[in-house]
């Protein structure tokens, strides 16, 4: 499942096991910080398709859909 998948909810944690998608989505995620292993803790969902509100270590980032739909993830 990638972060976009629905049955993630806020206050869940998942762990990402993989990139897939376009090159440039995926460059900018590993940019971020986001890399295979590290703990996610979904913060919330913006409303009307809005950004995916994610915290790992001690930084907080919003990714747009585009970027949340290339890290594969399982839930913890």
């Amino acid at each position: 499942m990638n972060l976009l998948d629905t049955s993630i909810k806020p206050g869940h944690t998942v762990e990402i096991t993989g990139f897939a998608g376009e090159d440039i989505f995926r460059e900018r995620l590993h940019e971020m910080g986001l890399r295979v292993g590290t703990i996610l803790t979904i913060l919330g969902r913006a409303p009307f398709g809005g950004p995916l509100l994610i915290r790992f270590n001690t930084s907080f980032l919003a990714l747009r859909n585009e970027e949340a739909a290339c890290a594969q993830v399982q839930q913890n």
